[in-house]
């Protein structure tokens, strides 16, 4: 490509350079999301498997402390997904 004159170059050199800044950008934010998304969902999927734990070991006769310490979690936590299972079958 041919130009008139040295401005006009820089400024078609400029021009690019902000293209290739705006691509770059909009491939670093998609690639966050990415990473974002996938994380929330191991973090969703790592909840609902401890709920489903909680759950069983209730259901065969576990106290709630004995669950909450072989889960490593906390005794109120233990108790709401405890409570919530019971009032959703309600």
């Amino acid at each position: 490509m041919y130009y008139e004159n040295e401005k006009e170059w820089l400024k078609k050199i400029e021009e690019k350079r902000n293209e290739l800044d705006r691509n770059q950008k909009i491939t670093n934010d998609r690639l966050e999301g990415e990473a974002i998304g996938e994380a929330r969902g191991k973090a969703i999927g790592e909840a609902n498997n401890l709920n489903k734990n909680i759950r069983s070991m209730y259901k065969k006769g576990f106290d709630i402390e004995t669950i909450a310490d072989v889960l490593e979690t906390k005794i109120e936590y233990v108790e709401k997904i405890i409570t919530s299972n019971t009032q959703d079958k309600v």
